[in-house]
């Protein structure tokens, strides 16, 4: 029961975190939290979630996010066996990766729709994203309940 509250909670200060600082992912650490310590079926259905809640509340046209979340669990996936998940050094590297993704997957996104291209407001954003994501990695993993952690060898 712990998990569902958890994980709502968390959705519920991301969806906030999303309107203070539209252009940052406020999930995206939460899936790293929920692919080490969680069992797949959890990570599979929270990100279907924050999919569906990205897709509907953006204003870009559908498959932004889907690739977004695509790029970020291959990044965890094959970060997972270069370096190790739990260090501050791979998720800062990770938010990096995910700066230069947002840009990349913005600009897509404008050329696809024939819109114009803030590019200012789109740096900014990735600088953001680059910056925080390894501070939101630190407090999910740090808040994330030690009930809730499962070790690798229950996983599979």
């Amino acid at each position: 029961m712990l998990a569902p509250i958890w994980w709502t909670a968390f959705t519920v200060l991301g969806i906030w975190g999303h309107s203070l600082l539209p252009g940052v992912d406020f999930f995206a650490p939460g899936m790293a939290v929920s692919l080490r310590w969680q069992r797949p079926a959890a990570t599979i259905t929270l990100t279907l979630a924050w999919l569906a809640i990205q897709e509907g509340a953006g204003g870009l046209a559908f498959g932004y996010a889907i690739l977004w979340y695509g790029i970020l669990f291959t990044l965890l996936t094959v970060g997972r066996w270069l370096l190790d998940p739990g260090s501050i050094q791979f998720q800062a590297l990770l938010g990096l990766a995910l700066g230069l993704a947002h840009f990349l997957l913005l600009y897509l996104m404008a050329v696809l729709e024939m819109r114009a291209f803030p590019l200012k407001r789109v740096l900014g954003e990735c600088l953001l994203q680059a910056a925080l994501y390894p501070v939101l990695w630190y407090l999910t993993e740090s808040l994330f309940p030690e009930r809730l952690k499962k070790r690798r060898e229950e996983l599979l």
